[in-house]
């Protein structure tokens, strides 16, 4: 008996050890954000703690903790983001709030970002006429250096990105541009190409969101139509004359990357296939390839592929819906006269035709060629 009662035990205890992994699992899986009050009361306790560094750091921390726990189920943030956004921009929005308190609410925001992603928590962010020019004002004011308010631009540049989609002439905002003291102001479309610009080349996070301002500003049809051509023009001089062997360098030839890749990512091809094949010869001038920057030859790979993809032909698909005649009495008079197999024909001998008009010069091919294996070799040799 006290044999079989050893084996039971050994058994019982193999059996648990099996289970454990499983609970641990199950233990990490959250169902709702259950810490909402708790972040409720973090948020609203900002304008008393912010002059507190002791007080201040406790809460930072706090919020951290809890926002992080929802790293790998961010969609739980979902039903709350709303109220935690209004919160914070009626701190932020507020005239009265001292530099301090608004730093800080723009600082819970990119928290709140970076747990949940900016594709989601952008789009409840006001984008309407009326704040465009706010935004713009705010995002003036701040000192582009500043290494302790880096999270403030960031999110304004995301900020500013979304009103930037405002189905309107920019012009419009404009009016009369002539100040009270006489003298021209400066449209709101040149201001905002002149901030995208110099965060372009800054050394913090907030190169990358000027990348993505840039890529959802410029393709706008009254920016695209006026300064397109000289904002490609502005980028590639700059990359040009930038080298990726030494700091500062690397970060120009960053900024001018990401904003080339993004603009060829979301651009129409018909818009950016004139400046293609000169955007590819400077980043062959650049010779990337040789950088021991891994960032660097990434963007290098992900600019040669979207260019290819700009110069290849679109094919419209064979299995396309062939929209036929409304009428009924004509569509079955064409069934029954086999005519179905007339249009067939045609239909392939518009393929044949598109195909054989198909063609991407030969010196491209051998550049986009030959910078893919240079590449791609780089970065398996260097893991």
């Amino acid at each position: 008996m006290a044999l079989n009662d050893m084996e039971s035990d050994v058994c019982d205890r193999e059996d648990e050890g099996s289970t454990e992994p499983d609970v641990i699992a199950k233990g990490n899986i959250l169902e709702t954000f259950s810490e909402s009050q708790e972040t409720r009361s973090l948020i609203c306790s900002l304008k008393t703690v912010y002059e507190d560094l002791t007080a201040l750091e406790v809460t930072t921390q706090k919020f951290l903790v809890i926002m992080d726990k929802y790293q790998e189920q961010p969609h739980l943030l979902d039903p709350h983001l709303e109220w935690m956004l209004n919160l914070l921009l009626e701190i932020v929005r507020d005239k009265k709030s001292p530099p301090a308190l608004a730093h800080l609410g723009f600082k819970f925001l990119y928290i709140i970002s970076k747990v949940r992603g900016n594709k989601c928590f952008l789009r409840l962010f006001p984008h309407e006429v009326a704040d465009v020019q706010p935004v713009l004002d705010l995002l003036c004011l701040q000192d582009p250096k500043g290494y302790e308010t880096w999270e403030t631009r960031y999110m304004l540049l995301l900020w500013l990105s979304m009103t930037c989609l405002i189905p309107f002439d920019l012009s419009r905002l404009d009016g009369n541009i002539t100040a009270q003291s006489g003298q021209a102001r400066v449209p709101i479309m040149d201001r905002i190409l002149t901030v995208a610009k110099s965060y372009l080349t800054v050394s913090d996070k907030a190169r990358d969101a000027a990348a993505v301002l840039v890529s959802k500003f410029v393709i706008r049809p009254d920016v695209k139509q006026k300064r397109l051509a000289d904002f490609l023009d502005w980028n590639l001089s700059t990359l040009s004359q930038a080298s990726y062997q030494t700091m500062e360098g690397t970060v120009v030839v960053d900024g001018m990357l990401q904003s080339l890749a993004q603009l060829f990512k979301h651009g129409k091809r018909d818009d950016f296939l004139p400046y293609a094949p000169t955007v590819l010869q400077c980043l062959d001038n650049c010779k990337l390839s040789e950088s021991n920057q891994t960032i660097l030859r990434k963007l290098g790979v992900k600019l040669v592929q979207r260019l290819g993809l700009t110069f290849l032909k679109p094919k419209v698909a064979k299995w396309r819906y062939q929209r036929g005649s409304r009428s009924l009495a004509a569509n079955l008079s064409i069934s029954t006269q086999g005519q179905p197999h007339a249009v067939e024909q045609n239909t392939e001998l518009t393929d044949k035709e598109e195909e054989e008009g198909y063609d991407i010069p030969e010196e491209m091919e051998h550049v986009i060629g030959q910078h893919n294996a240079a590449y791609c070799s780089q970065c398996w040799g260097n893991g």
